[in-house]
């Protein structure tokens, strides 16, 4: 019964409470603020240096994957017999799991 004389009470309160009339212009303001905030843009220098990073980063990554590729003459072919090192028969039983 406290705990309902409290909320009732609150919202008593709450009812007489007088309202700003300018609130509503304020937070308006406020919001159409915050948009010209976010339109505003990079320098151009800042545009400059991500777009050579960029190609930078990319003509690196072209030079560094070419030199791995080695001539077609110099062919290496290896065979390894993996029979032995991977038994996966162990995992085909139901019960070894």
């Amino acid at each position: 019964m406290n705990t309902e004389h409290h909320i009732n009470e609150l919202i008593r309160r709450e009812k007489e409470m007088e309202l700003n009339p300018f609130l509503a212009t304020r937070v308006m303001a406020k919001i159409e603020g915050a948009e010209k905030e976010v339109r505003i843009r990079a320098p151009f220098w800042q545009n400059l240096v991500l777009a050579t990073s960029i190609a930078g980063v990319t003509f690196l990554g072209i030079i560094i994957g070419n030199s791995y590729v080695e001539s077609d003459t110099a062919e290496m072919i290896v065979n390894i017999n993996d029979s032995q090192i991977e038994n996966l028969g162990y995992y085909n039983f139901a019960e070894d799991e």
